[in-house]
């Protein structure tokens, strides 16, 4: 971000610095012996725009070549402030609906469970997007549309019952976990800045623990239980290849990725989750999986990150959602609850399995940091871009990067 805001401003016949916190953006210009600090508005989260990215990597080049007088940049930065979204509302829905779905088939589900997890997917994210037209509190916002999707997916389990109904909860709940911070959060860290880092993925386990929440209460309501215990089956590698491929689609379009680079993003998914199952079927434990396809993401979303010029989290995200361990942190937290209302007499099995979900967790979490913090802490990664920065544009997404 420092370097392109120096950039475009040298070009202006300014000097610039920027500082960077959670809560503010702290800019001060110097120009003719004179300064001038201003402040930016928070932002509770952000999610990537791919296309209002292009759009101000072409502006900053424009300013960074003197092509641009300060008039004309504010005219240009005005005009992206009000453009619309490349897709509509109902499109970026029933994509991440399918994703929904995609990732039900990925967990295990059959025919029904893939279709009512993308009709309980589709509406929880249109109930989100009317939420956040109504600026609710983004929190409440998750609550809400994850008890929303867990309960239409429960109640159409009810109706049409399938192999394995738990996931029609499940499923939704997971494209509301929060991508984009996690993986800045990742970045933070590994750029040694801890109080930044620290933030965004508290923010994200707060996210996590709203999902579970809203999940939990929407089991109350439709009878539909979430088992603390349960074991993810392999699937053949092509059909691993081919969900893996479709559970990214949803974030082509949530995060606005132009046509022309929508590929990375499949490529990214299909790549990472596949090779995780491939090294699952040879013998290998799923976090040495994880490790593997998440450094495989990670090395992918560097190499496209420069090729488009764009935020590495555009890819990164979308290669590893399908092994994001949203399914056992849900798990985790609705034991820990049950545990809770026993009021201390939980039975020591129930105590364990909540405990083997906690460590699963942080494993699996631990694994994608590790996975993708390798290639991402490379000099590869010293590029004149950053998420929020060359990347210009952040939307104000509420708690999703998805998904926040």
């Amino acid at each position: 971000m420092q370097t392109t805001v120096e950039r475009f401003a040298a070009g202006l016949g300014c000097e610039a610095r920027l500082l960077v916190t959670y809560e503010t953006l702290l800019l001060t210009v110097i120009s003719g012996g004179e300064f001038r600090t201003k402040v930016g508005r928070h932002i509770a989260a952000m999610t990537v725009d791919m296309t209002a990215i292009e759009a101000l990597n072409q502006i900053a080049d424009e300013g960074a070549q003197g092509q641009l007088d300060v008039a004309r940049a504010r005219i240009r930065f005005e005009a992206l402030e009000q453009s619309a979204s490349v897709y509509p509302r109902l499109l970026v829905a029933s994509t991440l609906g399918l994703t929904a779905a995609s990732l039900s088939w990925l967990f295990g589900g059959d025919g029904l469970v893939f279709i009512t997890s993308f009709i309980a997917g589709m509406l929880e994210i249109l109930v989100q997007q009317q939420l956040r037209q109504w600026r609710s509190q983004p929190l409440a916002i998750t609550f809400v549309t994850a008890l929303i999707g867990g309960s239409v997916g429960g109640l159409g389990m009810r109706l049409f019952p399938g192999s394995t109904p738990e996931l029609c909860l499940i499923a939704p709940g997971m494209i509301l976990v929060p991508g984009v911070p996690l993986i800045h959060g990742i970045r933070d860290a590994i750029n040694n800045k801890m109080d930044l880092s620290l933030a965004r993925l508290a923010w994200a386990l707060l996210v996590v623990t709203a999902i579970a929440f809203g999940l939990f209460a929407a089991t109350v309501i439709t009878g539909i239980e979430i088992p603390i215990s349960v074991s993810t089956p392999l699937l053949p590698i092509t059909q691993d290849m081919l969900f893996s491929a479709t559970a990214t689609i949803g974030y082509v379009f949530l995060f606005n990725v132009p046509a022309r680079a929508a590929w990375a993003c499949l490529l990214c998914g299909l790549t990472s989750h596949s090779l995780r199952t491939t090294t699952m079927h040879l013998g290998l434990d799923i976090v040495s999986g994880t490790i593997i396809g998440s450094m495989v993401a990670g090395i992918l979303a560097v190499i496209f990150a420069r090729r488009f010029r764009a935020p590495p989290s555009t890819f990164a995200f979308p290669g590893v959602v399908a092994m994001v361990p949203g399914s056992y942190a849900f798990r985790a937290i609705i034991a820990s609850l049950h545990v809770m209302h026993s009021a201390g007499t939980s039975s020591s099995s129930l105590v364990a399995q909540t405990m083997s979900l906690v460590v699963l967790t942080v494993l699996l979490s631990g694994a994608i940091a590790i996975g993708l913090a390798i290639p991402l802490s490379l000099r590869l990664t010293r590029l004149p871009l950053d998420t929020e920065a060359r990347g210009g544009r952040t939307r104000d997404m509420g708690d999703q990067s998805s998904l926040n």
